[in-house]
């Protein structure tokens, strides 16, 4: 497995470790039900260094987006940032990313899973395609830090350069931490306040400390993945391989909004246009129990005697006390206030169709 540079400091705090996609990563500290909590209420920190950077510059640098890019770049001021997709000929995401427009750079960040496959693909399409565009993958080269919760911006401004409650939701900025540079985005998966900050990696260590320490009085710890799958899902967040995948498009995931159908001349675009018009029979929905058993991940979903759909993701929320899943079902099941069953260990319990997000911050 391959070890982050802050693997020592999770070893250190008691984190019980985990291998996520070939990286040795926390899965918890305290417990994933408190530090979810903590989150909601006050402040954590997450290492996400596994995760892909990718960098583009160049003369065709935005035309290369554009090209393999689910979303409009053009339509974002410098210094901001949009959720969307890479997406195949059929519409189908290879994997869903964070593109941040920068006056003469584009910043792409993809998940684990895609990190040795991503770059190449994007790579590929420029040399085939012909743009004059340097793809670069950083992502040996910086450490990547979330903070989030109500309590970030209290906790990073002490140490940090940018003013930033000019720094809006969805947008980013250059500027030092502790004297060293750093891109801050305002941009997180948890449905919270926070920012995540990308520098040189040698300094990720220093960087993670100070930020616990300025923010132990405001509540900061370390969390591990299990509470950020949880606040992803409470918020909302798919993630990909389970809400999305080769075999999943963002339409029936509920995620038009990573999409801009109007684009001309991007992958995958034309056929998703497609599917829009003559519809698809599947849609994902929101399910909620009070009691029982949780749903998890591949658990069958049944009205009336048949399999209408599957579970994405479940779990435990303590933000709202309820059992709570994304699934993807059949079209005619997917009404809000509709009940569908669980088969859970042989038995079926009920869960209601209801409306996403699970959570919602009120900003």
């Amino acid at each position: 497995m391959r070890n982050t540079p802050l693997t020592e400091a999770h070893v250190a705090a008691g984190a019980r470790m985990v291998d996520f996609h070939g990286w040795n990563m926390p899965v918890q500290y305290a417990g994933i039900l408190e530090e979810t909590r903590r989150v909601r209420s006050q402040v954590g920190l997450f290492d996400l260094c596994h995760m892909g950077r990718l960098e583009i510059r160049g003369k065709d640098r935005e035309a290369l987006v554009e090209r393999v890019f689910s979303s409009n770049l053009g339509k974002l001021k410098h210094g901001r940032a949009k959720y969307g997709f890479l997406l195949d000929e059929r519409g189908y995401p290879i994997d869903d990313v964070l593109a941040y427009r920068g006056v003469d750079i584009v910043h792409i960040v993809i998940n684990a899973g895609g990190r040795d496959a991503d770059g190449p693909w994007v790579e590929a399409r420029a040399a085939q395609e012909g743009f004059e565009a340097d793809v670069k993958d950083v992502s040996d080269e910086q450490a990547m830090i979330a903070l989030q919760g109500r309590n970030s911006e209290m906790t990073l401004q002490p140490l940090c350069s940018v003013d930033l409650s000019s720094v809006k939701y969805y947008g980013f900025a250059n500027g030092l931490v502790l004297g060293i540079p750093c891109l801050l985005a305002r941009t997180g998966y948890t449905g919270e306040d926070g920012f995540e900050l990308f520098f040189a990696k040698g300094h990720a260590r220093r960087v993670w400390d100070a930020l616990l320490d300025s923010g132990k009085q405001l509540g900061a710890a370390p969390i591990g993945l299990g509470a950020r799958d949880l606040l992803r899902l409470e918020a909302g967040m798919p993630l990909y391989g389970s809400e999305i995948s080769r075999a999943i498009h963002p339409l029936e995931a509920d995620l038009e909004f990573g999409l801009d159908l109007d684009k001309t001349g991007t992958l995958g675009i034309p056929a998703l246009r497609a599917a829009k018009v003559k519809g698809f029979p599947r849609r994902a929905v929101s399910l909620a129990a009070k009691g029982g058993p949780v749903a998890r991940s591949g658990t069958e979903l049944w009205q009336a005697g048949r399999t209408v759909g599957v579970v994405t993701s479940g779990g435990v929320s303590p933000t709202i006390d309820r059992n709570i899943a994304r699934a993807l079902v059949e079209a005619s099941t997917a009404a809000p206030g509709t009940t569908l069953e669980a088969e859970v260990r042989g038995k079926r319990y009920p869960f209601q169709v209801v409306p996403s997000p699970f959570y919602k911050r009120l900003r």
